[in-house]
C-alpha cells in the first residue's frame, strides 16, 4: 500500500505549481460567480483577484448608459483612472437622421514630432462651422501650444477660419499688463515722468498704450507719452499747461 510520501509532486517545485494553479481557478470562478450574479445588461471587469472592481459597462443611475472605470481604488479618496490609446473618441446623437459630423476628441503622438489632443464641437451639418481646439506639445524645448481655430467641410473640401474665444470673466495673461499713475508736472508745460517697473512680462517685442483720465484733453492736458518699453516696464510722461495731478493709464502688451 502507497504511503503518504508517495502521494506527494515527485519534483521540489511541482507542489507550488500546483498550488498556483489551484488559486487561479479559484479567482477564476470567483470572477465567473460575480459575472452570473451582476445584473442583466451590465458588464464588469474585476482584477486579478477576482474581487477588486475595475470597470462597468451597462445602463447609469440617471437611466442613460456607458462605461464606468475605477481603477484600483484603496478608498474613497484615490482618483479613478481610464487609459485609451491613441485614437478617436466619438460622440455622436442616437438619431438615424443625423447627417453632421460627431464631436470627438482625438490624440495622436509621434516621438520626434510631440503629439496632439484635439477637442472637436462637432456640427449639425459638415457645411456648419465648428470649433476645434488642438492642444499641442513640442520636442525641440520651444513653447507648447494651443490652438482655436474654427474648421468645416464645404464640397468635400476642409476650411479653416477664425473662432471667437468668450472668457467669463477677467483674462489674466503672461504677456498683459495693465494698471494706473499719477503724475504731478514738476512745472507747466513740462514734459513729466514715472517710471513703472517689475512687470516681468512674456515675450520678445514690447507695446504700450497711454492715456489720460481727464475731462480737458487738448486745453489743459496737451501731451502724454511712453518711452522706454520693455517687458519689466515703461516710463510714463505727461505735459500740461498746470501742475494738476493727472491720472494715466497704461497697459503693455508683449508678442
Amino acid at each position: 500500500m502507497p504511503s503518504q510520501i508517495n502521494q506527494l509532486p515527485p519534483g521540489p517545485t511541482d507542489l507550488a505549481q500546483r498550488v498556483r494553479d489551484l488559486e487561479n481557478q479559484m479567482r477564476e470562478m470567483r470572477a465567473a460567480r460575480r459575472m452570473k450574479s451582476a445584473a442583466v445588461g451590465r458588464l464588469r471587469l474585476y482584477a486579478a483577484d477576482g474581487q477588486t472592481l475595475l470597470a462597468e459597462l451597462g445602463p447609469t443611475p440617471d437611466s442613460g448608459g456607458g462605461l464606468t472605470t475605477w481603477g484600483l481604488q484603496a478608498g474613497d479618496d484615490t482618483p479613478v483612472s481610464a487609459t485609451l490609446s491613441s485614437g478617436e473618441l466619438t460622440f455622436q446623437p442616437s438619431s438615424p437622421s443625423f447627417t453632421g459630423v460627431p464631436a470627438n476628441v482625438a490624440y495622436s503622438a509621434l516621438v520626434d514630432l510631440g503629439s496632439d489632443l484635439v477637442l472637436s464641437s462637432g456640427a449639425a451639418r459638415p457645411s456648419d462651422w465648428r470649433s476645434v481646439v488642438d492642444l499641442g506639445s513640442v520636442t525641440d524645448g520651444g513653447v507648447p501650444n494651443v490652438v482655436v481655430s474654427g474648421f468645416r467641410e464645404v464640397g468635400g473640401v476642409g476650411e479653416s477660419g477664425a473662432a471667437n474665444v468668450i472668457v467669463q470673466g477677467v483674462l489674466t495673461a503672461a504677456n498683459i499688463a495693465y494698471g494706473t499713475a499719477t503724475i504731478t508736472p514738476s512745472a507747466a508745460n513740462t514734459p513729466t515722468s514715472m517710471t513703472v517697473s517689475g512687470l516681468g512680462l512674456s515675450g520678445s517685442s514690447f507695446y504700450a498704450q497711454v492715456t489720460p483720465q481727464t475731462t480737458v484733453p487738448g486745453t489743459q492736458v496737451t501731451g502724454v507719452g511712453a518711452s522706454g518699453v520693455s517687458s519689466n516696464g515703461l516710463t510714463l510722461w505727461v505735459t500740461r499747461t498746470n501742475t494738476t495731478a493727472t491720472i494715466v493709464n497704461w497697459l503693455v502688451i508683449g508678442v
